[in-house]
């Protein structure tokens, strides 16, 4: 298994931020353009690249227009805040085991719709109530 990098505070005078995935991986994400790197590049030398290559008008700037930068980007809605995370295994785990049920039985795919949806709606509602029925 590969080593872990983590995130440094001072690496906002590159650009950058820290991004944690659901298995609690760190990731550096620029908070200029948005674009999150792989954990192995959360090396000085690697942000650095990315900045000067993909942002040098801003390169020379103080630390001071990075913390600004920061701070708006954690103010500004992200995709995980406006409900666009990375999906949880077992939701997507679920949903492959009822995926290979249907076609292990043969039957079309639309049963899923048909069926199998409204029944686990209906479960939905029976175990954790109608607020969360709706919610779907």
């Amino acid at each position: 298994m590969s080593k872990k990098r983590k995130y440094d505070e001072s690496y906002v005078k590159y650009g950058f931020c820290c991004m944690k995935e659901s298995d609690d991986v760190e990731k550096p994400q620029c908070f200029l353009c948005g674009k999150v790197l792989a954990n192995a590049s959360m090396k000085p030398a690697k942000l650095i690249e990315h900045l000067k290559s993909l942002h040098p008008e801003n390169a020379s700037k103080d630390l001071e227009f990075f913390t600004k930068k920061k701070a708006q980007f954690s103010k500004s809605g992200t995709l995980t805040k406006l409900g666009f995370g990375i999906p949880q295994k077992p939701l997507v785990e679920a949903s492959f085991r009822v995926a290979y049920r249907i076609a292990k039985s043969k039957k079309p795919h639309t049963i899923g719709e048909t069926l199998i949806k409204p029944c686990a709606l209906e479960m939905v509602e029976l175990v954790c109530g109608l607020e969360q029925r709706k919610k779907t």
